[in-house]
């Protein structure tokens, strides 16, 4: 669960409110028909019309918990947006949260090697020949996050099909018109009409989820698909026309398609169009970079090096931290020390790689990328609020399809505003739902050797304090990389509403952070002491031992003579010494 209380917040608000108010608008018009739809029930069996109500009963009933299940998903989107301290999702597997649970996009070797290679792993090469063409069209589409390449491709591919299909059409009447297939007084351009709009229709139903790559799988664009469908285009029509006068007379079409071919077409346009704009507006924020800080150097320092990595964990890691919440750590320092010999010298070396905690970004978008994206969103809902209602008024001719099967047509039309509200909702929440963090991703590598020999002080003969340590001298090399991270992740309504995947956007060096570990270091070399030290207490001790000491020596006991002050006894020193002299 991504909450975990605390009293300090990421600031990070609600990102859904207003498409989930939308949500629920539309859940509760979809209920009231649903309502609706089942008190005519009554009526229609009281007059006879059993058949009607059994599916004016249905609909109505479908409607309802449609609708309520709509209504209950956009109150959630409303209500509290519950954060805690442990969100977002983690780049790799968390080796200091036993309990994690995210969607990890990558592994640790993985981070570490972006780093070191100044490369970016989460920008994949195209595989497709499609998805080759849209990405030369448009380059910066390559840096994105998975989620827009997918949507940008099944957008352009969707559309592409699309007139590409009315090519092939077209070729049908152009042969039509040429003599080259005789189609006058035949029914074979009717049914080619309605089998182009089923066709699309499965098209944009197959957008049901944009933000899956089926442009990838069997469904991509390939030369000899494409040479395929044009030779079929022409030769088809040819062969149904001469099978309608020679083997068997083709029936003619009940209905009319071309209203929800044209209806078909300008929602794929309108759709398409709104979803490339706010993919424009959203390239233009994308500014990637595969830029480090880096620091190597060699240095002799006297230290035990266990010393060195207790500080930097303990230390310079934890003063990483932001609103005291630990860092991800993605590779534990676990250092070794390995021994020569004796004891007297050996090798060291240790590593860790952490992230601190991601700070949210805010994204600079423009005044026309908000606008276009409410307009989506509300769009989306009102075509499926639409689509849901129509359905009602269907009753009476679905009870007359036995005699007419041609009313089956009137689905169409619902069905096309239901499968573009659904492309339009999904594709508006994923512009409402993306959140960018800011974050520092640390790699710490130290190895040296180190040698040992012993220090001693105050070993005279009168001396009664003394110092004997053992002195380290160690070798150390460190490769310090540090890189300021931009990620990306898709919020959703939830217990595990921020631990979705987090992509790596960019990395942009850090060189302020890496100036302040390595002055921190300086500061704690700098402080390191080799021989031990004699604070003020101790030295007013010894002061006060040595006074006495000096008293005692100067004056002989006497069992009958009590001891006199210290001023008092220099005194009569002094007395004696300027008498003795007098004399002389």
């Amino acid at each position: 669960m991504s909450y975990d209380y605390g009293s300090q917040t990421l600031g990070i608000r609600n990102p859904f409110r207003f498409e989930g108010s939308l949500i629920a608008t539309r859940g509760a018009l979809v209920a009231l028909g649903g309502f609706y739809g089942l008190f005519q029930v009554a009526g229609l069996v009281n007059r006879g019309r059993d058949l009607e109500g059994w599916i004016c009963a249905g609909l109505g009933l479908l409607l309802v918990i449609w609708g309520l299940t709509a209504l209950g998903q956009g109150l959630l989107k409303v209500f509290r947006f519950y954060v805690g301290r442990s969100v977002p999702a983690s780049l790799a597997p968390n080796q200091a949260d036993s309990g994690n649970r995210d969607h990890n996009a990558y592994r640790s070797e993985e981070l570490r090697d972006m780093l070191m290679a100044r490369k970016n792993t989460t920008f994949k090469e195209p595989q497709s020949l499609f998805s080759r063409l849209i990405h030369s069209l448009l380059p910066r589409l390559l840096f994105m996050p998975p989620v827009y390449r997918a949507l940008a491709e099944n957008l352009l591919f969707s559309l592409s099909i699309s007139l590409f299909m009315l090519l092939a059409f077209g070729l049908v009447w152009f042969a039509n018109a040429t003599g080259l297939a005789h189609l006058d007084n035949t029914p074979v351009m009717a049914w080619l009409g309605l089998l182009l709009t089923l066709y699309l229709l499965k098209l944009w139903l197959g957008m049901r989820d944009p933000f899956r790559h089926f442009s990838r799988g069997a469904m991509d664009i390939s030369l000899l698909r494409i040479g395929l469908t044009l030779a079929l285009a022409i030769l088809l029509p040819v062969a149904l026309a001469y099978a309608h006068r020679h083997v068997q007379a083709i029936p003619r079409l009940p209905i009319n398609t071309l209203p929800h071919l044209l209806t078909l077409l300008l929602l794929g346009a309108i759709t398409t169009g709104l979803g490339l704009y706010l993919l424009a507006q959203r390239l233009k924020l994308a500014e990637p970079s595969t830029e480090v800080s880096e620091h190597r150097n060699n240095w002799q320092k006297n230290l035990m090096p266990r010393e060195l990595f207790i500080h930097l964990e303990s230390h310079i890691l934890a003063n990483r931290r932001h609103q005291e919440i630990p860092n991800r750590i993605y590779q534990k320092f676990e250092p070794t020390l390995c021994q020569e010999g004796g004891s007297e010298k050996g090798t060291f070396g240790g590593r860790t790689l952490v992230e601190t905690q991601p700070i949210l970004s805010e994204i600079a978008y423009g005044n026309g990328f908000r606008t276009v994206r409410v307009v989506t969103s509300v769009l989306g809902q009102a075509l499926l609020a639409i689509g849901a209602l129509s359905l009602i008024g269907l009753s009476a001719d679905l009870a007359r399809v036995a005699q007419q099967p041609a009313l089956l047509s009137g689905l169409i039309m619902p069905g096309l505003l239901l499968i573009f509200g659904r492309v339009l909702s999904r594709m508006g929440n994923a512009f409402w739902a993306e959140m960018q963090f800011r974050s520092l991703l640390l790699e710490l590598s130290v190895e040296g050797t180190y040698t040992e020999s012993k220090l001693s002080t105050g070993t005279g003969i009168y001396d009664s304090t003394r110092s004997e340590n053992t002195v380290v001298r160690s070798t150390i090399t460190p490769w310090f990389l540090v890189s300021d991270l931009l990620t990306s992740t898709f919020a959703i309504t939830g217990n595990m509403n921020l631990e979705q995947e987090r992509c790596i956007l960019s990395l942009d060096k850090a060189d302020e952070a890496l100036d302040a570990v390595l002055g921190e270091l300086e500061e704690f070399f700098a402080s390191r002491q080799t021989i031990a030290g004699i604070n003020e207490v101790d030295l007013q001790s010894a002061s006060q031992i040595y006074q006495m000491n000096e008293q005692t020596r100067a004056i002989p006991a006497q069992p009958a003579t009590l001891a006199v002050p210290a001023e008092q006894a220099a005194g009569l020193i002094a007395r004696a010494e300027e008498q003795q002299g007098t004399a002389t």
